[in-house]
């Protein structure tokens, strides 16, 4: 018997019409698997220490617990948050590759206080902040290269609303490492000839008032350098290990003593910053140094983190002199069973993170994860760099750092 197509059409109706009333009686929420979108059916999860730390790729957006400066129209390379006149309020300093900053933030703004200016036969290469002295006032210390491409670094007394040099023209590459409570002053001879960036161990190093000496060797792996590592104890064991990202490969080493423990497959802390070897033209011999490793606890649960940015690499990756830089975030690891357990990464940043404090940046009693962000590159003498100092509010007392 041949069924017409209206009546076959009905039949078909009749048949779904059961199925559709049930799914009436069903919970509301309840989906065909296939409509789960990943994230869209379950509770936002974001970070508990900040809701721009994502944890999801769908988590809720918020504009809550971050700040942004206004544009610095240069190309930064350090940053730090000190309470340099021992006022009660932190000031933020930052520099680029000529300049160093002091500024302190008022609402939105960032009024500067002081500067200094170098003479452009010299170029910053990072900036730190320590109480050299002893005396409860921090001072700021800085890494620069002169035109023959050896060390000369400085370092500046703020008072006054005026940067004072107590020292210039030091021999040496100098960094601040560790983490809170166990940091020294660290440094390292430059090279001296046009294949060597480095000479001799990372030494601790003493301030005596007016200048440095080296105080014994710190003690490092063979690859590590001054500017590529960090030391302390992380995990629920305290393991006491050195943090160092090698360039060029950029990824993140850990290592007991001299045994290397755990290495990352990505590639973090990426900068366009770099020394010169001696004699060696500007594109000829370059080492880029990677942004500021940190182990800190960043969420108060008495075990430390590592903190690092994940700046997003461009350019051809076996021509080590083109490389740029179109995004980054900040990423946290936990160390756990001898690896390194992604802990949260923030929202992307427009351009890579050169360099970050974990500290009160706005004297509101809470700590804040401060963040120099390049945004675009000084280029030649046409094109001025643009950068912009972010912040996320971590949202518990800055005591418990």
């Amino acid at each position: 018997m041949k069924i017409s197509k209206p009546v076959l059409l009905f039949a078909v109706l009749c048949l779904l019409l059961p199925t559709a009333a049930a799914a009436d009686d069903d919970p509301p929420n309840k989906r065909h698997p296939a409509y789960s979108l990943t994230g869209r059916d379950a509770p936002s999860a974001t970070s508990p220490l900040n809701p721009n730390f994502v944890v999801t790729e769908e988590a809720r957006l918020s504009e809550s617990g971050f700040w942004s400066s206004p544009w610095i129209p240069e190309t930064l390379v350090g940053l730090s948050v000190a309470d340099l006149d021992q006022d009660g309020r932190n000031e933020v300093i930052y520099a680029s590759s000529r300049n160093v900053y002091v500024a302190q933030v008022n609402g939105q703004r960032l009024d500067q206080l002081a500067r200094y200016s170098l003479p452009p036969t010299e170029t910053i290469i990072s900036l730190d902040t320590f109480d050299l002295a002893g005396d409860g006032r921090p001072l700021i210390i800085c890494s620069s290269q002169n035109d023959k491409k050896f060390p000369a670094a400085f370092i500046l007394r703020y008072g006054g609303g005026e940067l004072t040099p107590v020292s210039s023209n030091i021999p040496w590459f100098l960094r601040v490492v560790g983490a809170p409570g166990g940091r020294f002053l660290a440094g390292q001879k430059g090279g001296s000839t046009r294949t060597d960036f480095y000479s001799g161990s990372v030494m601790r190093m003493n301030f005596d008032g007016s200048g440095v000496k080296s105080a014994g060797q710190v003690g490092l792996p063979p690859f590590v350098n001054l500017f590529n590592f960090t030391l302390g104890r992380l995990g629920s064991g305290g393991a006491q290990v050195v943090a160092a990202i090698k360039f060029p490969s950029e990824h993140i080493f850990l290592f007991d003593g001299q045994t290397r423990e755990t290495e990352t497959r990505e590639e973090y802390a990426g900068t366009m910053n770099y020394i010169v070897a001696p004699g060696a033209g500007d594109n000829e011999r370059r080492e880029y140094l990677p942004a500021r490793i940190l182990i800190a606890d960043i969420d108060g649960d008495g075990q430390n983190e590592l903190i690092v940015a994940k700046n997003d690499r461009g350019g051809v990756p076996f021509m080590g002199n083109q490389r740029g830089f179109s995004s980054g975030a900040m990423q946290a690891f936990k160390y756990v069973n001898l690896s390194l357990s992604p802990f949260f990464r923030s929202r992307a940043l427009p351009g890579p993170g050169v360099d970050y404090a974990l500290a009160d940046f706005n004297n509101d009693g809470t700590p804040d994860l401060v963040v120099a962000v390049v945004t675009e590159h000084k280029s030649g003498l046409l094109k001025d760099g643009r950068s912009r100092i972010v912040a996320y509010e971590i949202g518990r007392p800055a005591g418990d750092q």
